[in-house]
């Protein structure tokens, strides 16, 4: 599924770091996916992608594209950060509970007063030198 893309006129304070286990996420999310890892040995979803397995000693895992919509279990808004974070402002950042039952932070685009357990959907953030996630309340139709 084809996550939607919000561009976003500004340079990333800070790049993530990629490596070789975690390359594939970040190639895909600039393609506007969002891939998970599972575990080859006992099947568990995991994120942020590692090179073993948090429920067993396996090191083996497959990439698997999620639907990336889910809940919004909590928000927080940072008032006092490092400066390149800082530079517009106050920033909030959102947990979510997605619906493959992984609980991850994102950036947080929308209002800081949305209310916990509203229906959310993940979004890419293209900043001008590359991309990271986030969230948002899913849109009415």
């Amino acid at each position: 599924m084809t996550l939607p893309i919000i561009y976003i006129d500004a340079e990333l304070p800070s790049m993530p770091r990629s490596s070789r286990t975690t390359q594939p996420f970040w190639q895909a999310l600039a393609e506007g996916r969002f891939l998970l890892q599972q575990c080859k040995g006992c099947g568990s979803l995991r994120f942020p992608p590692s090179a073993i397995c948090q429920s067993c000693p396996e090191s083996k895992a497959q990439w698997i594209d999620v639907c990336g919509k889910g809940t919004l279990y909590a928000l927080t808004t940072i008032h006092a950060g490092p400066p390149p974070l800082m530079r517009d402002g106050p920033y909030t950042r959102a947990i979510v509970d997605l619906d493959e039952g992984v609980r991850l932070i994102a950036e947080w685009h929308g209002d800081p007063e949305t209310p916990f357990d509203t229906a959310v959907e993940l979004i890419v953030s293209r900043y001008n030198n590359g991309c990271l996630f986030g969230a948002r309340s899913v849109p009415s139709k």
